[in-house]
């Protein structure tokens, strides 16, 4: 009964409500199409400037006017350059089954950054960008922390050191980030209220696995910055790349596959290492990286739980789905917030209901039905999931 239960829910929901590919957004204020990418926003301000710098100088020595034109060229030169690199992290992040870039993207990466070097190896492109081809690299704080001294309120200057103070555990430092992100709109409101109804959901479990900017930094943001549930280890795919990050969770008892590509197949592994405990994933996670350990996995509020003994009763599992979303769950994306992130992460809470309908429909439930299927209308509209629902 438990295959039946589990099946239903998944392969109606899971293939089309787990989520693509985040854009990562600790550098994802450098890929945003909708706005003007803040690198080149800069550059063109600083060529500007030169211009005004070349009115003002007309009547100087023509040596004068060679040094501007040669400023303005090494300006082009690094803003193409940086292009070249920002163009082959999107590569990276936007990736379905794998949050690490192959050998090849990143020697490419690591080419595009010591070309930077030569162009102009004291500006804030390099020292970002040095940074950021490290994976998280505790290494190279030290070019990070120039980067933040020219311009500590840029946005992919915050993320970084976010994302480097929680690699470090140095929660003092990720309490202060957190802080100016949120005051910053680099975290929203949706987010940070979504990320309390996923460590909610999460509470029957000693880790919470997620994937991206939204959820490890909304879950971040819940535990340091408000103290909501702190017992639950946050384990992020993407800091999964920093080696410290790694060697961190090995210190705290976590066992780590050899691999040290962070992608579908090392997910499988880690979960297959630590069955142990007790895992929670998040349903951001993309569905690529759920299929292989999909016969693993129960739906509970908006996480899959990995047990591999199959462990839940489907009576448990229906009374935890019906106590979090009768009673603990905040629900503010489904019935406070009207945005288009609001909209897009109703979604996630699809999977527990369309679960709960099946369990209803089993058992012949003619009043929870109604109910249910009240709500799951009300949020396949909100959603834009209405065709798929009537499908299914």
């Amino acid at each position: 009964m438990k295959t039946i239960f589990f099946y239903i829910a998944f392969f109606q929901v899971a293939i089309l409500f787990s989520q693509p590919p985040e854009e990562n957004k600790v550098i994802n204020t450098l890929f945003n199409t909708n706005t003007a990418n803040p690198i080149i926003v800069m550059d063109s301000i600083q060529i500007e400037n030169l211009n005004e710098v070349e009115i003002i100088s007309t009547k100087k020595s023509s040596k004068n006017k060679e040094d501007i034109s040669n400023s303005k060229q090494e300006f082009k030169s690094i803003s193409t350059t940086s292009d070249k690199f920002i163009q082959k992290k999107k590569v990276a992040s936007n990736q379905s089954r794998s949050r690490s870039a192959d050998a090849p993207l990143q020697e490419k990466m690591d080419e595009d950054v010591s070309l930077l070097k030569l162009e102009s190896p004291n500006s804030f492109e390099y020292y970002l960008f040095y940074y950021m081809s490290g994976n998280y690299n505790v290494d190279r704080e030290k070019e990070l922390k120039l980067a933040e001294a020219m311009k500590p309120l840029d946005p992919d200057i915050l993320t970084q050191c976010l994302a480097n103070a929680i690699v470090k555990e140095d929660k003092t430092s990720a309490l202060a980030y957190l802080k100016k992100i949120k005051e910053n709109k680099l975290l929203s409101n949706e987010s940070i209220s979504y990320a309390a109804d996923l460590l909610e959901s999460s509470t029957d479990n000693q880790a919470l696995i997620t994937h991206g900017f939204l959820d490890s930094y909304g879950v971040a943001y819940q535990q340091i910055v408000q103290g909501i549930h702190p017992e639950i280890k946050l384990i992020s795919l993407d800091l999964l790349q920093s080696e410290t990050y790694r060697n961190g969770l090995a210190q705290a008892g976590y066992i780590l596959p050899s691999e040290t590509a962070i992608n579908t197949d090392y997910l499988s592994s880690f979960c297959s290492l630590n069955n142990d405990k007790k895992l929670a994933l998040s349903m951001t996670i993309p569905k690529d990286y759920l299929l292989p350990i999909q016969s693993f996995l129960f739906p509970v509020g908006l996480v899959f739980e990995y047990r591999q003994d199959n462990s839940i009763s489907e009576t448990s599992l229906v009374a935890r789905n019906e106590q979090l979303w009768n009673t603990s769950l905040e629900k503010q994306n489904l019935y406070q917030y009207k945005s288009i992130e609001s909209n897009n992460l109703s979604s996630n809470y699809l999977p527990m209901l369309l679960f709960l309908k099946s369990s209803y429909l089993l058992s012949n439930e003619a009043d929870k039905l109604i109910h249910i299927d009240k709500e799951i209308g009300t949020i396949a509209e909100k959603s834009g999931k209405v065709s798929f629902i009537k499908k299914h």
